[in-house]
């Protein structure tokens, strides 16, 4: 987990692991520090965060920070270490939410909609969950009325949390501020950031560095190509991928109309395969005996099994033509209108079922398939490939020419030689907006850094060192 989401995550965590809170449930009385749990620990203006948040925070990155094998607990310097981390990343949080303050910031009526919703839903799971160990604890002890265990849950939670025992209603309110101030802290941030823009200096820098490095891969290893293009047609905007500067010789793009069967064979034919199955190996060893011997001792039993065969096949042949049935009269009818003259593309997205085309689970279809075609090459094997089938009908094919209908993979296919993509270079104009949005997100990321780091340098920040530095120090003692 980098910095920055880390930064963008800490407040909120400090609030929401109260969703999760029977899960520290470890109210044993222990407690790492001496001082009341309701101390300041971080103040600035009117902004304040208790030692209580701190050491929730501390409690939730720990197990974190263990399993990624950078245990705090290893020694007093890195206990330090961790503690000035927390500080680093609240005190983003603190000053962030006094800067906005002072701006007079205010969520727009969108932002207050969401911001509802997020508080309603977090609430009804801080509820579920309390409610579902409170149900437990009723089902032990049934003479203690449940709404008491509910209560007494809430108590512990928000004590442990806040440093104070709120009843139910308090706490919600209490997660309501929080989250709303949680909320605008990352409102706030995005607000100031989108006055960052990057420079063309920078742009032009980040795509002769990209440039240089896909020219290199894509001479060494040109499979590649069809994987990482694929991905930024269909998925740029995620995190870690970027869009394609340099394209080796060797690629097309096919248009694909596949067509699945709908239903299932009848139980019987799975049951008649297994038969035919059991036959054919009956045959061959009967057959083969026979060979070997010179006779025809087993002709008699031969023959029967031969008959049995054929009467299954015949069978099975025609159950599995019927649950075809329907998906041939589909591949037939987009054929047909191909063969009337209608648009390639057109007819494709009315029958295909190919999900990586039209999309599918929530996914939006890929315009880039759906206007210019996948990627395919006669010349590579890629990771993700088309079958050996596909690739053979395609090889038939001079660009503007599609196939007749053909089988492959238990599905019917149509392809179309679209078009070869053009190697070298991708010009810089092709994929500014693309890149300038990537520059935009760096250099939000670097000047807003820059901002928290002047924020931070306010005289009137206060920090309590020594009491964080009590926080662990108890289970430093037992490592």
């Amino acid at each position: 987990m980098t910095g920055k989401i880390m930064r963008a995550a800490a407040f909120v965590l400090a609030v929401s692991c109260l969703a999760f809170c029977a899960c520290s449930l470890k109210k044993s009385g222990k407690k790492v520090s001496e001082y009341d749990p309701t101390v300041t620990v971080m103040e600035l203006g009117e902004e304040k965060i208790s030692l209580a948040v701190f050491k929730s925070l501390y409690d939730n990155y720990l197990p974190y920070m263990q399993y990624s094998g950078l245990d705090p607990l290893e020694d007093l310097t890195s206990l330090e270490s961790f503690q000035d981390w927390l500080v680093d990343i609240l005190s983003d949080d603190l000053v962030t939410r006094h800067q906005a303050k002072l701006s007079g910031f205010k969520l727009s009526e969108e932002q207050e909609k969401e911001l509802a919703s997020e508080i309603e839903t977090g609430i009804q799971g801080i509820y579920d969950e309390l409610m579902k160990y409170a149900e437990q604890d009723f089902g032990d002890d049934p003479d203690i009325p449940l709404e008491t265990y509910f209560e007494g849950l809430v108590n512990s939670e928000s004590e442990y949390h806040t440093g104070t025992a709120m009843s139910w209603e308090d706490y919600k309110e209490f997660y309501a501020e929080e989250t709303r101030t949680a909320y605008i802290v990352n409102a706030y941030r995005e607000h100031v950031c989108d006055e960052f823009r990057p420079t063309e200096e920078y742009v032009k820098s980040w795509y002769d560095a990209s440039h240089e490095n896909d020219k290199a891969n894509y001479a060494e290893a040109p499979e590649k190509y069809k994987a990482d293009e694929e991905n930024y047609e269909r998925s740029f905007g995620e995190e870690g991928v970027f869009p394609v500067t340099y394209v080796p010789a060797g690629y097309s793009r096919m248009m694909h109309i596949v067509v699945d069967p709908h239903g299932e064979l009848p139980e019987e034919h799975k049951a008649s395969i297994t038969r035919m199955e059991e036959l054919y190996g009956r045959f061959s060893e009967l057959a083969f005996e026979d060979a070997l011997n010179g006779t025809d001792g087993h002709a008699a039993e031969i023959e029967k099994i031969l008959a049995e065969y054929k009467e299954l096949k015949s069978a099975t042949d025609e159950q599995y033509e019927e649950y075809l049935s329907e998906a041939r009269q589909r591949i037939e009818a987009a054929y047909s209108e191909l063969r009337s003259g209608k648009a390639f593309a057109d007819v494709m997205l009315r029958y295909t079922e190919d999900r990586r085309v039209v999309g599918e689970d929530g996914a939006p279809a890929c315009e880039a398939f759906c206007e210019k075609g996948e990627l395919i090459s006669l010349r590579f094997d890629s990771m993700e490939d088309w079958s050996r089938a596909v690739k053979e009908e395609f090889a038939k094919l001079k660009e503007g020419e599609y196939s007749k209908p053909f089988m492959d993979g238990g599905s019917f296919h149509i392809v179309y030689y679209a078009s070869d993509e053009p190697a070298g270079d991708v010009p810089l104009e092709s994929i500014r907006g693309e890149i300038e949005q990537l520059c935009a997100e760096s250099v939000r990321d670097s000047q807003w850094e820059a901002l928290l780091d002047e924020w931070k340098r306010d005289p009137d920040l206060k920090i309590e060192t020594d009491i964080i530095r009590t926080v662990g120090l108890k289970d430093l003692d037992k490592e």
